[in-house]
């Protein structure tokens, strides 16, 4: 059914993404000879995948709950009850750290804006006051400021899209070595943030995600009892950040395909070229059902039909909840930021792989027969195959990766000259611990202003 499917992997992906980034923080933490830039965004990375994880998890509670809910709950105001809960605040404040976390990590990785010995006191003051300030801020205003929230996310295209074109053009043009290792993690990295805004470029671009934007907006206002014409017109920040995301995925395309002319085709450039055509087909589709996606906001909604949000749940879902923590991943194993040379390092890794592989296997099956009538025999029996197989395979596929690791932090050094700030390793556990007690500080205040009955 279309409904099972729009959150059919939420609770996969707050298990795997709280599971790697325990496990890609044991290993960072054991990691102590690699590059302080390394280290440090080793631990963005591992902390970023965990608050995930719990932002999945208070989602997965919620949706849980609203699969219940009877045509008689809705009219009783069962959704505004959920909506102003500590559920959904728990998730909203764990969206909010990540942001805050997500927003530094440009600032050190792969090149390092920052290079002063205080480098991480200053990133680490800059995390908490975001999430000291944010996070009650967007419970106070029942959550209508959140794409201004996403602002201090466009840090990404502002500081990693110029460090892909320098070295993109200093390996193309100018024959610079391994200035590919800091283009391609730079790329990476914008993939791990943003793929999942970055399959709908065409439709940021001529502004037609516009339509969803108020249709969500009405939608949860007619569950809520209230409809803001206000906040429909006013998503500035919302469209900025479309058209900004539309661009982004531009430039990056181009640029592949200008280093796949000289340099020749390689994994990146056909992820990208994907990505595109993607991106082409969701623009077509939406042409097609813009009279159901602008009815909430012109007459009464009317519901798309099921076809439409498989292909969202199959698009999108893959996108977010199994490509962001298979790129993250692929980053720490692949250029040198996590420790994989000791035997208890190499267990862990091989947990990692192991489960990366076998969950995004058994969530590929499930999503294609969501979209196709393919008897759960058949799938249960690809799926068993998958398990035999990657329990042959996964030492091969792990060395493989490990062996031609990349160092974009040594190759920034063979260009540029860069500061290598001295950082006492306590500084690092004062990071995590200031993670942690943002983390408390979210649940205290979502619990907090739930018993409170703030927006009752």
């Amino acid at each position: 059914m279309a409904d099972d499917a729009v959150n059919a992997l939420l609770p996969v992906a707050a298990v795997v993404h709280i599971a790697l980034g325990v496990m890609a923080l044991i290993l960072v933490q054991r990691s102590l000879e690699k590059e302080w830039n390394e280290r440090f965004a080793g631990y963005l990375i591992s902390w970023m995948m965990i608050v995930l994880g719990l932002k999945y998890t208070f989602a997965t509670f919620i949706d849980l709950k609203i699969e219940d809910f009877t045509g008689q709950d809705y009219l009783e105001g069962a959704f505004t009850e959920i909506y102003y809960s500590s559920y959904k605040y728990g998730e909203m404040a764990m969206e909010s750290i990540f942001f805050c976390l997500a927003c530094v990590l440009p600032l050190v990785y792969p090149y390092p804006i920052l290079q002063k010995d205080n480098v991480l006191k200053v990133t680490t003051a800059i995390i908490i006051l975001l999430g000291v300030i944010i996070v009650p801020l967007d419970i106070f205003t029942e959550f209508a400021n959140r794409d201004m929230k996403s602002v201090i996310n466009w840090v990404c295209y502002f500081i990693w899209l110029p460090i892909y074109l320098r070295f993109l053009i200093g390996e193309v043009k100018y024959d610079e070595e391994r200035a590919r290792e800091i283009s391609a993690v730079s790329l990476l990295l914008l993939l791990g943030l943003k793929v999942q805004f970055l399959i709908f470029w065409l439709q940021n671009l001529t502004g037609i995600s516009k339509v969803y934007q108020a249709r969500w907006i009405v939608e949860d206002g007619v569950f809520l009892g209230t409809v803001s014409q206000t906040e429909i017109s006013t998503t500035i920040f919302a469209s900025f950040g479309m058209i900004l995301s539309g661009l982004a995925f531009l430039i990056l395309f181009f640029g592949e395909l200008w280093r796949a002319y000289y340099k020749g085709i390689n994994g990146l450039s056909v992820s990208m070229s994907v990505i595109f055509i993607v991106g082409v087909i969701w623009f077509l589709l939406t042409v097609v059902v813009m009279d159901t996606a602008t009815s909430c906001v012109e007459t009464i909604c009317e519901q798309f039909t099921q076809t439409f949000i498989d292909w969202f749940a199959f698009t999108y879902q893959v996108a977010v909840y199994l490509l962001a923590p298979l790129i993250f991943m692929f980053i720490l194993l692949n250029y040198n930021i996590v420790d994989t040379d000791s035997k208890y390092s190499k267990s862990i890794t091989r947990i990692m792989v192991l489960l990366l592989l076998l969950v995004a296997t058994s969530s590929l099956i499930e999503m294609i027969q969501i979209v196709l009538p393919i008897p759960e025999m058949v799938t249960s029996a690809l799926f068993a195959a998958g398990v035999v197989l990657f329990i042959g395979w996964e030492e091969k596929i792990m060395d493989k990766m490990i062996t031609d690791q990349s160092n974009s932090v040594e190759a920034i050094g063979t260009i540029l000259n860069i500061n290598n700030p001295n950082i006492d390793n306590k500084e690092y556990l004062v990071f995590s611990m200031v993670t942690v007690a943002l983390i408390i500080y979210g649940l205290l205040l979502a619990v907090l202003f739930d018993s409170m009955g703030i927006h009752e």
